[in-house]
């Protein structure tokens, strides 16, 4: 086995695959015997990633993966675990505010695109983007899509 990273990250994305399943077996059962439900797409997801986690991880043990693909050096590591760290403070940000914003009685949607707006913002600074205006324009223009798309197309209730 000369690839340990690809061998690493298979085995941790068929954890996350197993604790996804945990995760989709709680999804309440909808009332109607109707082929697709909520759990739907994410247990197609789940099952699609697991299966290519396999021939990932079988892959490396087979050797038929001739790259010898080495762990990140630390600069990349430290970007990724940055990054990582950003979106847990973008979840927790989203849940407080949105907490904050209903009990302000602010409108709806508002928590989901002030911490979505802000999120953007910092993961573009965090890939390399130095230019605020673009860094603005791409972080609003994405935060009104996603507002648009799930409020009003899909009537999504938003934070």
């Amino acid at each position: 086995m000369k690839n340990k990273t690809d061998f690493f990250i298979g085995l941790t994305l068929l954890a996350f695959c197993c604790v996804m399943g945990y995760e989709i077996h709680l999804i309440p059962e909808p009332a109607a015997l109707d082929f697709f439900s909520a759990g739907s797409f994410p247990t197609g997801v789940t099952i699609a990633l697991a299966l290519l986690s396999l021939i990932l991880v079988g892959r490396t043990i087979t050797g038929k993966d001739k790259d010898t693909a080495c762990w990140p050096e630390r600069k990349l590591a430290v970007k990724v675990g940055l990054m990582a760290a950003w979106i847990l403070a973008y979840v927790v940000g989203f849940i407080f505010l949105g907490e904050y914003a209903y009990d302000a009685e602010w409108p709806e949607g508002t928590g989901f695109l002030i911490s979505t707006l802000l999120f953007l913002s910092g993961a573009q600074v965090l890939t390399g983007y130095r230019n605020p205006l673009y860094i603005f324009l791409i972080s609003a223009g994405i935060s009104a899509f996603l507002y648009a798309v799930f409020a009003i197309f899909f009537k999504v209730p938003l934070p």
